[in-house]
């Protein structure tokens, strides 16, 4: 082969050679961004549920853990310690890997959402609607009439609360036909509430009104 031949092959190398590196330079650039995250796009700490929790669960630092979410994937009133929920029940139940908001726990976050008119009231309430009732769900409350409210032998009962939304389900010391909720309810439904105090109370869940 001539050299001149030769020479005018090698011509366009260097070009070429310059053009791989500044691909290279700018792959590892990238790769190197991503792995050390854009700090306005880092996350913040989140509290999530270990495991499975049911709906009144006490919980301890073993049922939780602290993981790093993006920002805008952050539930708002998200906690991110793991001393701020022990000893705290669960409101409801939780998926392993849920974030753990102060909604989420029975407390005063309950009633956070509530308009100045509506009250968070506990109550105990019987049946076998344990396993169906959870937060958001709505309920009418049926309340069992004394014996000397009736001349009939067979008890009675009547409508207490109509269509109203539970805000937590949690456990109870009375046994698995009775256990406890919140709902939220107007002042005057709250007094009728704490009227049957001691008097069986059942929960029958509906559709939304």
């Amino acid at each position: 082969m001539p050299i001149s031949d030769l020479l005018a092959r090698l011509n366009g190398w260097p070009r070429r050679v310059l053009a791989v590196c500044c691909l290279l330079l700018a792959g590892a650039a990238a790769l190197g961004a991503r792995r050390s995250g854009d700090p306005t796009r880092a996350g913040h700490p989140v509290l999530v549920a270990a495991r499975d929790l049911a709906a009144g669960a006490r919980l301890s630092t073993a049922d939780v853990r602290v993981r790093t979410w993006p920002d805008e994937l952050r539930p708002t009133g998200a906690l991110s310690s793991g001393a701020a929920v022990a000893g705290r029940r669960l409101a409801g139940a939780l998926r392993a890997g849920e974030a753990i908001t102060e909604a989420r726990l029975a407390g005063p976050g309950l009633a956070a959402g509530l308009s100045p008119t509506m009250r968070a009231v506990p109550v105990q309430v019987t049946g076998g609607a344990a396993g169906l009732l959870h937060p958001g769900e709505f309920v009418d409350l049926l309340v069992s009439d004394p014996p000397e409210a009736t001349d009939v032998a067979a008890p009675t009962a009547h409508l207490l609360a109509e269509a109203v939304p539970v805000l937590a389900v949690t456990s109870s010391p009375g046994g698995a036909d009775s256990f406890g909720i919140v709902v939220a309810v107007d002042a005057a439904t709250a007094l009728r509430v704490a009227a049957v105090s001691g008097r069986t109370l059942v929960a029958t869940l509906r559709h939304p009104p």
